[in-house]
């Protein structure tokens, strides 16, 4: 049997092992509400962490206010980070992560349609940033990306995986055309920009909702990226 008593913001529980008649051991045990309702802290930080650092920027930002919108004391965090900077770029990280993870399912969905595949991934690109704006912001309508990537250059390259992953489906796709169509010598870098800006401005305009459009606007987004216009070249 456990008795849970409350003192202090701490739970002692006894731990009462009954043996027919008598109590044959008696333990007790103390846990923090901390540990006890923030088994997984640093994910909440980071998440809790997005939402401040989309609301109140840089400067106003802190681990102390993290601290709090996670009910914790102000020195939690820094169990899992040293400063405001190390946490931001966690969540950088996790944007990064997150972005990837959706690109390279377009990738699995399509193994062997080097076109598909790119139809895909803007289709996944557009879709994660308007259900994610705040990553939009973060990653690329505010100064905080750049800056921190000319501060923490050699950590910040590893954000760079979503890029390759594009590129990587555009070189294929190039390589494919090259194969099929001789003299096709065009610039991957071309079909790139082409592509990204595409993408890039629907979810932008879609996302800050500057256009307005009474149906669904991700099957426009998918009516549009699997036209027959789309990479038709």
């Amino acid at each position: 049997m456990i008795v849970t008593l409350y003192v202090d913001n701490v739970n002692i529980k006894f731990i009462l092992c009954y043996n027919r008649t008598k109590f044959s051991e008696r333990k007790y045990v103390e846990v923090s509400n901390e540990t006890y309702h923030h088994v997984n802290l640093k994910a909440e930080l980071i998440e809790k962490g997005l939402k401040l650092l989309d609301e109140e920027g840089y400067e106003n930002f802190s681990l102390r206010k993290v601290a709090k919108a996670c009910n914790v004391s102000h020195t939690a965090p820094y169990r899992h980070f040293s400063s405001k900077d190390d946490l931001i770029m966690a969540i950088a990280f996790e944007a990064h992560y997150k972005f990837n993870q959706c690109l390279e399912e377009a990738v699995k969905k399509y193994p062997n349609d080097n076109k598909s595949q790119l139809k895909e991934m803007g289709y996944s690109y557009v879709k994660f940033f308007v259900e994610n704006p705040e990553y939009l912001r973060l990653l690329f309508l505010s100064d905080l990306a750049n800056n921190f990537k000319n501060k923490h250059f050699d950590t910040y390259e590893n954000c760079e995986q979503p890029f390759q992953t594009f590129y990587r489906a555009v070189e294929r796709l190039q390589e494919e055309s090259k194969n099929h169509a001789a003299g096709n010598d065009a610039d991957p870098n071309a079909m790139a920009l082409s592509c990204w800006g595409l993408v890039h401005g629907m979810a932008i305009l879609i996302a800050k909702k500057d256009f307005a459009y009474e149906g669904d606007y991700l099957e426009l987004v998918k009516k549009i990226l699997w036209s027959g216009s789309f990479l038709s070249r």
